[in-house]
């Protein structure tokens, strides 16, 4: 289910903010809340979710067998696709996941991926925020 993303060296895991873009614009730090099931999209979106586009460098996922991230390389052009949940005006970020394939499965031992897709509207990875990361810091 995606146990961490890597932006600008930084480790980021559910729970953490996370920057993502909508609309050629990037939206402030969202709370990383969960993951949103691909097959569950028409669900989130009448619940008024909205896609965005979540860039990224790396992402890990847990192996299921010895509980060990397992990191791979996001592709050039690709980004981690992200839902925004409006949780009652307190929006949350949800990365998008997809039942893995034989061969990630394999390889990840888990059995969902992030989708990982071209960008609806910016792949650019933001400079660190250094008040983005002393609010990080609050949350814990």
């Amino acid at each position: 289910m995606c146990a961490a993303l890597e932006v600008n060296t930084r480790l980021l895991r559910p729970g953490r903010l996370v920057r993502a873009w909508r609309r050629d614009q990037i939206l402030a730090a969202l709370v990383w809340a969960g993951f949103a099931r691909k097959e569950s999209l028409g669900w989130w979106k009448r619940q008024g979710g909205e896609l965005v586009d979540v860039p990224a460098q790396r992402f890990a996922e847990r192996s299921d067998r010895d509980r060990q991230l397992r990191w791979d390389d996001v592709p050039p052009g690709l980004i981690v696709r992200g839902l925004v949940a409006p949780n009652d005006g307190k929006p949350l970020l949800k990365i998008v996941t997809r039942a893995s394939t034989e061969e990630e499965l394999a390889r990840f031992e888990h059995p969902r991926m992030p989708l990982l897709e071209p960008p609806l509207f910016n792949a650019e990875i933001p400079a660190d925020d250094p008040a983005e990361r002393d609010a990080q810091a609050e949350l814990f």
